[in-house]
């Protein structure tokens, strides 16, 4: 911005005081004047912005759910008593089957079956059990365990078990089998049950 100043002079005389004002005295001090303020303006620095960083965390439990579980039905077949159809190869009895899913990747497996009730005399020292993924049966990879010496010698134990993916639903079948090939079914009410565990990895 430029200014244009003319020079004019001012006389103003009071009694015996005469004050003489100069206009271009007065234009130098305004020039000075305007030029701090400009300085001021220039080399005062903004406002620095000031911030502040808010954080979060959290710990997420690794958790699972078993849902739609359905109980299976035992029959006998000479020595033992099983419950297996809906797994490939079996045909007595009905697997029981429950769906999984987990929040991390797991990995599911079986207890040997535990006795709730049986008849007295039947000998179930030997007992297995035996779980796969029902969606994928032909591929399946078949999990078992057992108590002695379990009827189903191409199944046999799996200390890995079956991976479970992240946030997927698993529909899982459950069979057993206890007796023994040298005893006999007893008449009677028999009552098992199967304890299927998921792992975090």
């Amino acid at each position: 911005m430029i200014a244009y100043f003319a020079d004019l002079t001012f006389t103003y005389k009071i009694k015996n005081l005469v004050l003489v004002f100069n206009m271009k005295n007065l234009r130098r001090l305004a020039l000075v004047s305007s030029i701090a303020a400009l300085g001021a303006v220039a080399f005062n620095p903004k406002a620095q912005a000031e911030n502040a960083d808010v954080t979060f965390s959290g710990n997420v439990p690794f958790t699972c759910s078993f849902s739609s579980t359905t109980a299976g039905n035992l029959e006998g077949r000479g020595g033992w008593i099983e419950a297996a159809t809906n797994i490939p190869g079996f045909d007595k009895g009905t697997a029981g089957s429950t769906t999984l899913s987990c929040n991390g990747p797991a990995t599911v497996s079986p207890s040997a079956p535990i006795k709730l009730s049986a008849p007295a005399g039947f000998d179930d020292s030997n007992a297995q059990s035996l779980i796969y993924i029902a969606e994928n049966a032909e591929g399946s990879k078949f999990v078992s365990s057992s108590r002695g010496n379990g009827p189903w010698t191409d199944y046999g134990p799996n200390i890995a078990g079956i991976p479970i993916p992240t946030n997927t639903s698993r529909v899982l079948k459950v069979g057993m089998a206890t007796g023994s090939s040298n005893g006999s079914v007893v008449a009677g009410n028999y009552s098992y049950k199967v304890t299927v565990t998921a792992v975090g990895n």
